[in-house]
């Protein structure tokens, strides 16, 4: 919600665009791509607060991808989805070519990451496979 900062999904998407000093078609030809990317085209001209949690979050990934960035921080970006928008966000992460970093409790997103970290009071205290550092996790949990 926060994040949300125009009338309009398709608004949402270009304002990001602003600072690039692009032309008017290079810049709509780019939020069409993300739109489209996001399966959010039908969507574009309605209110981005009349989404639901899982399109707000494409929303939100169209809005950072749409500016080709290098490097992408994802602060727990499955919240609050359901089963299948959990999935389809994992799906392009997977598909990303940028740099990314992850925050989050959902364990399940991690699988097919390189490399994660464990933190506990602003210390690494895991470092490895996903397997190993959820493990490692999930035993600080029962202990």
């Amino acid at each position: 919600e926060n994040q949300i900062v125009m009338p309009q999904v398709r608004d949402d998407v270009a304002f990001s665009l602003r600072r690039l000093k692009l032309s008017r078609a290079e810049r709509d030809a780019r939020v069409d791509a993300a739109l489209a990317r996001f399966g959010l085209t039908a969507l574009a001209e309605n209110s981005p607060h009349t989404l639901s949690g899982g399109q707000k979050q494409l929303l939100a990934l169209a809005s950072v991808l749409v500016i080709e960035p290098d490097l992408i921080i994802a602060d727990e970006p499955t919240t609050l989805l359901d089963l299948r928008n959990r999935a389809r966000i994992a799906t392009e992460f997977a598909h990303l070519e940028q740099q990314l970093i992850v925050v989050t409790h959902d364990l399940d997103i991690l699988a097919d990451f390189d490399r994660v970290l464990c933190l506990d009071d602003g210390r690494i205290i895991a470092d490895g496979t996903p397997d190993e550092v959820c493990a490692h996790y999930r035993n600080l949990m029962l202990t």
